[in-house]
């Protein structure tokens, strides 16, 4: 039987599309799965979706299957029945707890309760697409779930497993191609060509990263008024550093260390007091769009991505964090934002937003995504992680991973970029470093300076003078109450 840290290190590699499989499921369907990111599933409705290694499809049973029309989708390949075949989600933020040893469709498997656990990232709360209790069987050579029992608030639990499994099926090429008449879809890759393209085809959608561009020009660049960045606090006379190569792709088949593994699970310390420095390249996130894309359907969109390519350079931002515990933080922003607050703190009960003329409450909520990737670096065990060279950040001891988004798979979403270097910290486990890349140009970077695993006597402090403002949870906007 393995232990923990064996069954982190198994439960992140395993990888479906390397996999031989055909098996029945507990909810009527059938899934045929072959190496190279090709499968065909059906449901016991007899809707087929299948991929023949690059290109996904479907086809209802209500589909007249006409050989000579293929209604033509947008959008990329995900995993087939991924509660089962893509077990490292649950890795993000959890405790696992061995039972035991145990047999499922006559192979050899691992049983592990899964909690969630209290996290800086995402506070005392569970992730809502996450049971707090998971029950699982672990295959002991792939590492896929043969079982799976999420437990609801009710104690009742959602069950899927194989109920019959082959992992040595005889499967012709043709079954994974698209019968008459499926809707075959085009990745966002189609509209893609050159050096860019491999790592464009990865990424969510084109409009989502131009979008982003877009929203960041927005919020940050000091061209857009006219007040200089230095009266907002943000220098614009720094590029994002390249004191790290870009992520190794050629090592991206290689895996970190089951060490290195338990280290990322971990997710950082209780406490955590640091300053943040961020730089984003709006100007390359935007020059990145391809012009084939931005004629292919972004339309004006696409024209503002040139000017925003032109005239925006790297901003470069400061704040201070703390974290007391899950729920507990304050972040004051050293620069002065366009609409959004200069200060955010939470108790883990209450959360205020300090504004140049208000100070708006509502309900808990988790920090900033970015933020809380740093405090907890559990998520990138959802990625394909690679390297884990150890390196030295400031004063303090680090390992240096090369991150991508992992084909097909859910937790990719995790990353709008396709690939990031990770430094993170040996002795407290949080990312000190995270740079994310287009290519082997840096678009974005966040970086933890004077960190310290200890806040003392910290609770969020308001300034005095401002009138609070009361923020609804159901519509987000607030109203004095």
């Amino acid at each position: 039987m393995t232990d923990i840290r064996g069954l982190i290190g198994l439960l992140q590699r395993a990888d479906w599309t390397q996999l031989s499989l055909s098996a029945d499921v507990s909810d009527g369907s059938r899934v045929l799965i072959a190496p190279g990111r090709r499968y065909r599933c059906q449901d016991p409705d007899g809707y087929l979706t299948g991929c023949d290694g690059d290109r996904p499809w479907e086809l209802s049973a209500e589909d007249e299957g006409d050989p000579n029309e293929s209604v033509h989708l947008v959008g990329g390949p995900e995993a087939p029945l991924a509660k089962l075949l893509c077990p490292a989600r649950l890795l993000d933020s959890s405790r696992l707890d061995l039972r035991g040893t145990a047999r499922a469709c006559g192979r050899d498997a691992i049983d592990v309760v899964i909690t969630r656990r209290p996290s800086l990232r995402t506070g005392p709360i569970s992730a809502d697409d996450l049971a707090d209790v998971v029950e699982a069987l672990v295959d002991a050579e792939s590492g896929i779930l043969l079982r799976i029992a999420e437990l609801g608030k009710d104690g009742r639990p959602d069950i899927l497993e194989l109920v019959r499994a082959d992992f040595a099926p005889v499967a012709e090429a043709s079954l994974f191609q698209p019968p008459a008449g499926s809707r075959i879809a085009e990745g966002v890759g189609e509209f893609f060509s050159g050096p860019l393209r491999p790592a464009w085809a990865a990424a969510t959608t084109v409009g989502g990263l131009a979008a982003g561009a877009l929203g960041a020009w927005i919020r940050y660049s000091p061209l857009r008024h006219n007040p200089t960045s230095a009266s907002r606090g943000i220098d614009t006379s720094q590029e994002i550093a390249r004191d790290e190569p870009a992520p190794d792709r050629a090592q991206s088949g290689s895996s970190v260390s089951d060490e290195l593994l338990e280290l990322l699970h971990a997710g950082g310390p209780d406490e955590l007091a640091a300053t943040l420095h961020e730089w984003l390249d709006v100007g390359a996130m935007a020059a990145s769009v391809p012009g084939s894309a931005r004629r292919a359907g972004l339309g004006g969109l696409g024209l503002l991505m040139d000017a925003v390519s032109e005239k925006s350079r790297a901003v470069h931002m400061v704040s201070e964090i703390r974290f007391a515990a899950p729920g507990t933080y304050q972040i004051d922003r050293r620069y002065q934002p366009r609409r959004r607050p200069a200060t955010i703190a939470c108790d883990g009960q209450r959360r205020w937003e300090v504004h140049a003329d208000r100070i708006t409450t509502g309900p808990a909520q988790p920090p900033s995504r970015k933020i809380g990737y740093l405090a907890d670096p559990s998520w990138l065990l959802q990625c394909t992680l690679s390297g884990g060279d150890m390196v030295t950040a400031g004063s303090r001891t680090a390992y240096r991973i090369s991150v991508t988004r992992r084909a097909m798979e859910s937790g990719g979403g995790l990353m709008m970029y396709p690939a990031a270097v990770a430094v993170v910290d040996a002795e407290l486990g949080v990312i000190l470093r995270l740079t994310y890349y287009i290519g082997d140009k840096p678009v974005e970077r966040s970086e933890l300076r004077d960190v310290a695993s200890s806040v003392g006597n910290f609770r969020p402090a308001m300034p005095a003078g401002l009138p609070v403002v009361e923020r609804t949870q159901r519509s987000g906007r607030p109203h004095h109450g």
